[in-house]
């Protein structure tokens, strides 16, 4: 069975970038029918925020994103010491005594004599003697976890061939001196103990997968797939971050965007593939191939985005929205009011506008507009029930009547029927109003 799981931490608002994550680790799955396991990253405990945590599932959930378990690393403190415990046993753990200051000191001086700044492993050689000192003395030890001299390779599924060379690497820390976890620990036993197959996650964890390797190892356990996607970055080139607002899930959600539209951008932003607006999801997965990933950083667009939602709109057919519809209009036809405005909306919220122009009884008659045109236009009304023909039909007698022709024609009477200099086409429009509107809007009733 492939398992796939998405682990955020709970330390702010899922955007653009992070999510994107998420999605790739799920649509795998789907396509492989495997499973999705959502872990939430709380080890730190400062941070972490149960406000976060609900936001991430919602947003999760906004996306159409589903999960076949959930937990929190905060839950799992007795898994976590009886690994740590094996790993003590075996040698791999040994504690360390210097403070942040001695080693900022260490790294300086490696640097300055041109050396790379690598840990100098000296704790290996603290004897029992010294070690129970630095207790009496009531200093806590940091631990680290030894790395074998080897080269540590594996085949990315985006990335290719990855090679890092454990000499080159400083030992990492695992266990801080407060005992609380960083994240390389935690990470892979909740990987060893969920039977996690594949992770995809973000180039920054690069480096850390040759960490996590030789864990898995240590832990007598099978090496995942590893992928390691590039940054999606903003226009300018910049990563983004948590406390980024404008491109937070949160705020694309309540900018009214359809979360098909971010999936389609996401997925396909940085590939090969084109940008189309895919209106079904199982589509999107039957597409998928993490192949088409390029290893650039692609820059998202928010302009791109609000392109793509608009294309979305205008290939959904009344079927597709109509439940939405009917909880905001009450009175007018499904079809006729979605075939009036789909093509002129870029958020759906927007079909309200028009339903508020449709029904409104405000008179607004251009100021060039003389009494004579107006009883004429009515007159040549044609009798309901409107039709797309009825527009070119009145306005065709209107011409023949008023002399008014082209856009001094189209514009007064667009602009008496709507308040509006432009909009949908208004052979659309008649349909959904009746005589009596109309006269109420040319101010003869």
């Amino acid at each position: 069975m492939i398992r796939l799981r998405f682990a955020p931490s709970p330390t702010g608002f899922l955007h653009v970038g992070n999510v994107r994550s998420a999605i790739l680790n799920w649509i795998y799955a789907k396509k492989n029918n495997g499973e999705f396991i959502l872990r939430i990253d709380d080890t730190d405990s400062l941070r972490s925020k149960k406000d976060y945590e609900n936001a991430i599932k919602d947003n999760l959930k906004w996306l159409g994103l589903d999960w076949h378990k959930t937990f929190n690393q905060s839950s799992r403190n007795e898994l976590y010491e009886k690994n740590i415990s094996k790993l003590k046993e075996i040698n791999k753990l040994y504690p360390c005594f210097e403070t942040q200051e001695e080693l900022a000191l260490k790294k300086k001086a490696l640097l300055s004599s041109g050396k790379p700044p690598i840990y100098d492993r000296s704790s290996l050689s603290l004897t029992n003697k010294e070690i129970e000192q630095f207790l009496n003395e009531g200093k806590r030890p940091h631990w680290r976890f030894k790395l074998e001299p080897e080269l540590i390779s594996w085949n990315d599924s985006i990335k290719g061939k990855v090679s890092f060379d454990s000499k080159l690497l400083s030992d990492p820390i695992l266990i801080r001196e407060d005992g609380s976890l960083l994240y390389h620990l935690p990470s892979v036993i909740d990987d060893i103990n969920e039977e996690i197959t594949h992770i995809i996650r973000g180039e920054d964890h690069i480096s850390n997968t040759a960490f996590h390797i030789q864990i898995f190892k240590s832990l007598n356990s099978s090496v995942p797939n590893f992928a390691h996607h590039p940054f999606l970055t903003d226009e300018d080139g910049k990563s983004f971050g948590k406390r980024l607002g404008s491109l937070s899930i949160e705020n694309i959600k309540e900018q009214g965007f359809e979360n098909i539209a971010l999936l389609n951008y996401l997925l396909n932003i940085g590939s090969s593939n084109d940008i189309v607006a895919e209106k079904n999801i199982q589509s999107l997965i039957d597409n998928f191939n993490l192949n088409t990933i390029s290893a650039s950083n692609p820059k998202f667009s928010i302009e791109i985005l609000k392109s793509l939602n608009k294309s979305l709109l205008q290939s959904y057919n009344t079927d597709d929205i109509s439940d939405r519809i009917n909880l905001i209009n009450k009175k007018l036809s499904n079809d006729k009011l979605w075939q009036f405005v789909k093509n002129n909306i870029n958020f759906f919220s927007e079909i309200k506008q028009w339903i508020e122009i449709i029904e409104s009884e405000k008179i607004t008659i251009p100021t060039n507009i003389d009494n004579d045109f107006l009883e004429k236009s009515i007159n040549h009304l044609p009798d309901e029930p409107f039709n797309e023909n009825t527009w070119e039909i009145w306005t065709k007698k209107i011409k023949e009547e008023t002399g008014y022709s082209g856009k001094d024609l189209f514009m007064s009477l667009r602009f008496i029927l709507t308040g509006m200099h432009k909009g949908p086409e208004l052979k659309y429009l008649l349909p959904l109003l009746n005589k009596n509107i109309i006269l109420k809007k040319f101010g003869k009733l």
